[in-house]
């Protein structure tokens, strides 16, 4: 019985947390999943206090796939068909596209009005984590 649990929860322990992660200047302590959708489909430019919102994304992966699943309601064709037509049209500029995660953290750390998404292998130390789950 205590085998069987410990399994459960080492098992659980081991699960990956999709995390996205904001600049601390970010006013907002966390974000729900709707508006998380509306700023990475552009609909949302702003903060509540004025700053833009500078959100990034990773590459290709397994990362960004479930992103885009779990918060954006899209795949990475569908999201990426979405902003070359808003791109041609006028409204809006594409998110800016990291390989690496450290390479992501380190611009949202550094970049006010920064949001964009890691796993949980990454360092967030100098970021807020402003919504997290399990992927």
């Amino acid at each position: 019985m205590v085998a069987a649990i410990l399994c459960l929860f080492l098992g659980s322990a081991s699960a990956e947390q999709l995390r996205v992660i904001g600049n601390r200047s970010v006013p907002a302590a966390s974000l729900d999943q709707k508006t998380i959708q509306n700023i990475y489909l552009g609909k949302m430019k702003l903060w509540e206090n004025g700053m833009k919102v500078e959100f990034v994304t990773l590459s290709k992966g397994d990362t960004q796939d479930a992103f885009l699943k779990n918060y954006v309601k899209k795949n990475n064709s569908t999201f990426t068909r979405y902003w070359k037509k808003k791109v041609f049209t006028g409204g809006g500029q594409a998110p800016v596209s990291f390989e690496k995660e450290r390479d992501l953290v380190k611009y949202v750390e550094t970049t006010k009005g920064a949001i964009g998404f890691v796993t949980s292998g990454a360092n967030t130390d100098q970021v807020k984590i402003l919504s997290e789950m399990s992927i």
